[in-house]
């Protein structure tokens, strides 16, 4: 019979130099992720691990659940799921006591807060470091070339232009390498095409940023550059810039007449 206590296990990462900062020893740490479970996966190992239940009915039994989640939670309730407690907000600004709604300017999202018991399992896995993960590449500085924005809002269309350590864009036949943008709420990724970019220098780079829709997103980069013109890595290195970056299609540009 399947048990209500998780197994406590420990995780293992790299420690990444942290280049937002000034500092010469400060490290960020990465954990080495060992698979990615889709509820397909997860209802697989559950009936494999002694439930009761077959995989194909505890993923119905899932199914069932998410569809009374979502009716509960877009009716306004606060909802418990998963690994965290849910809720619906309205962004945007309202201006005045009469403002309404506006489709251009708010948007309804998704608030969600790790739910308190987990709090307690997490102070009980235990962290091994397991060295110093180099040749990283790492922007450290991205503007956004429409708004002037630094580190925060872009342009599809316009220009970004980047700084880092290690940011050049190289790559053998048959690996994916490049930048990539990752929307920070369904981690769908938007590739930057190859004739966007142009500049690729070890420590800058340029592209066109790519038709996104409103949203929050991250950059990541996937190379092979190894820090000079003749080291090539046998792997592809991949990094996120931390930042998020936000697409608000609404033109705040000033108007010249």
């Amino acid at each position: 019979m399947a048990t209500t206590t998780p197994k406590m296990r420990s995780i293992a990462g790299l420690l990444v130099p942290n280049y937002l900062t000034e500092r010469e020893d400060d490290f960020t740490f990465n954990v080495t992720y060992l698979a990615n479970r889709t509820v397909k996966d997860l209802c697989k190992l559950a009936a494999q691990s002694g439930s009761k239940f077959s995989a194909s009915e505890l993923e119905s039994a899932y199914n069932d659940l998410l569809d009374q989640a979502k009716t509960e939670l877009y009716s306004a309730s606060t909802v418990e799921f998963g690994f965290t407690n849910n809720s619906l907000g309205v962004d945007g600004p309202f201006i005045g006591p009469k403002a309404a709604f506006n489709p251009e300017e708010n948007s309804v999202s998704i608030r969600s807060s790790q739910r308190a018991e987990f709090r307690e399992d997490l102070k009980k896995i235990n962290v091994i470091v397991s060295g110093v993960e180099e040749n990283l590449p790492t922007i450290t500085r991205v503007i956004d070339i429409v708004t002037e924005k630094v580190n925060s809002q872009i342009t599809p269309g316009g220009n970004l232009n980047g700084e880092g350590k290690r940011i050049k864009i190289v790559g053998t036949e048959g690996k994916t390498v490049g930048f990539f943008f990752i929307n920070a709420d369904n981690d769908t990724e938007t590739a930057v095409s190859k004739t966007a970019v142009s500049r690729n220098d070890p420590s800058f780079f340029s592209f066109t940023i790519p038709a996104l829709a409103n949203g929050s997103y991250y950059l990541e980069i996937a190379s092979q550059y190894g820090g000079n013109s003749k080291t090539v890595l046998k792997e592809v290195r991949r990094n996120r810039f931390p930042y998020k970056l936000t697409v608000d299609n609404e033109d705040d540009r000033p108007v010249i007449e």
